[in-house]
């Protein structure tokens, strides 16, 4: 099962397609999450085939996977 603050960023990463870290560390301090929740939070959503990291322009970022993508389908549900 996946905490509320996961939920948050698979949506987010979701919607753009693709984000930076610092874009997404950006987006957790605006929404009560802590600075260091944003390394926690992806290792565990990559840990569990939902997020892939890649680093396409010399910057960490993350794209959800056809796994993360089916699980926010069922979530709307």
């Amino acid at each position: 099962m996946l905490s509320a603050i996961e939920k948050k960023i698979l949506r987010k990463v979701s919607d753009n397609q693709l984000i930076t870290r610092p874009d997404l560390k950006k987006f957790l301090q605006s929404n009560g999450g802590g600075e260091n929740a944003v390394d926690t939070v992806t290792k565990n959503l990559v840990q569990k085939n939902l997020l892939v990291e890649i680093n396409p322009i010399g910057s960490t970022c993350y794209v959800i996977t056809q796994k993360g993508s089916r699980l926010l389908d069922e979530l709307k549900v």
